[in-house]
């Protein structure tokens, strides 16, 4: 069992509630920070925030981050379509998903966002840090 689910003993024998108890639907702030601490990720959840679509395949993902690959990074630039495809496919949709961001269905390689405003207030931290005009 993970430090975050079930209750623990206070040593008095009394048991805590859970943290997820406590934040309901909000996700932990870690998981939250975690799964926006890169860019690419950061890239899909602005692209859904900011345009007026719910959904998007792995292939438009995949396009979006090939157009929009910051320079700096310390990465090879011009990377290729397939590479983000992959990247997406294997680490960046999966954790999203698992942090509950979206929901990454491989079968059909269609991401659904259905928003979480914990996400949504820090992107917008984010967009003011970066300085993004949108």
């Amino acid at each position: 069992m993970s430090e975050r689910s079930g209750s623990t003993d206070d040593g008095r024998g009394r048991a805590e509630p859970a943290v997820e108890d406590l934040e309901g639907d909000r996700p932990f702030i870690d998981t939250v920070f975690e799964a926006l601490s890169d860019w690419r990720r950061r890239e899909v959840c602005q692209f859904f925030r900011e345009g007026d679509v719910s959904t998007a395949t792995v292939d438009e993902l995949a396009m979006l981050l090939a157009a929009s690959e910051p320079s700096g990074l310390g990465e090879a630039r011009g990377r290729s379509h397939d590479e983000f495809a992959t990247e997406l496919v294997e680490t960046h949709l999966p954790r999203l998903d698992a942090a509950g961001v979206v929901d990454y269905d491989h079968r059909s390689d269609t991401v659904r966002y259905w928003g979480q405003p914990t996400v949504e207030k820090w992107l917008e931290h984010v967009t003011e840090v970066d300085g993004r005009n949108n």
